[in-house]
């Protein structure tokens, strides 16, 4: 769960509290505010739960237990790819350069290769220094994205595993940048700025249809 909606409950008084859990598919995930301005959330820490490397858990078809520096060819290109779960599916590669049109190209042929069952999210990560990494983002079922917090914490994952980054680690993409903490058992913490960009109003047919569970 990207935490957009842990700062929709607090700056709409659904909770008032700084520290609050809600409930998801995948368990209950823990959320801080650490700073406001104005009565809204200025920045935010969610706990995002735990990496998965399992390749049957994420899940990749292959007979290795995990899918990391694999080689991969989609189209006219061979990829080394790195996969992880992160709550969904990711696909890592990465690049000495983060060249748009590739990941443009490549993302949807990745995103639906036979290996990933369920599709994959697809990043192409460039290290700049042991605690910064450049990113662009191919997400199954939309496309071209900005920025994603899942794949934010999916890349950090990555680049740990590799040994390439220190677990405290801030991830840079055209949409913004986030940092990601990743400890021994391989819990992740994300921290990011909160800025509010537009509002709308859900239709109440569309809330009697919702039935999302949620704890305070």
């Amino acid at each position: 769960m990207d935490y957009v909606f842990f700062v929709y409950l607090y700056d709409y008084n659904l909770t008032r509290k700084k520290t609050f859990t809600v409930e998801t598919l995948g368990g209950i995930v823990k959320a801080n505010i650490d700073e406001e301005k104005n009565g809204k959330a200025s920045l935010i820490t969610v706990d995002m739960g735990k990496a998965i490397f399992n390749s049957r858990d994420i899940p990749v078809d292959s007979d290795k237990p995990e899918f990391i520096a694999e080689k991969l060819t989609v189209g006219d290109t061979e990829f080394e790819v790195n996969c992880v779960s992160v709550g969904n599916p990711h696909c890592v590669i990465i690049k000495d350069e983060l060249i748009e049109s590739e990941i443009k190209k490549y993302g949807p042929l990745l995103e639906n290769h036979r290996l990933f069952p369920n599709r994959i999210n697809v990043q192409f990560a460039k290290v700049t220094n042991r605690n910064n990494v450049d990113v662009l983002i191919w997400e199954r079922g939309a496309g071209y994205t900005l920025a994603s917090g899942s794949s934010s914490c999916a890349v950090a994952c990555a680049m740990v595993k590799r040994g390439l980054t220190d677990r405290n680690l801030t991830i840079n993409m055209k949409g913004g940048k986030l940092k990601i903490n990743i400890d021994e058992q391989w819990n992740i913490r994300m921290t990011g700025e909160i800025k509010e960009i537009a509002t709308g109003v859900l239709s109440a047919e569309l809330i009697e249809l919702l039935d999302i569970p949620f704890v305070c």
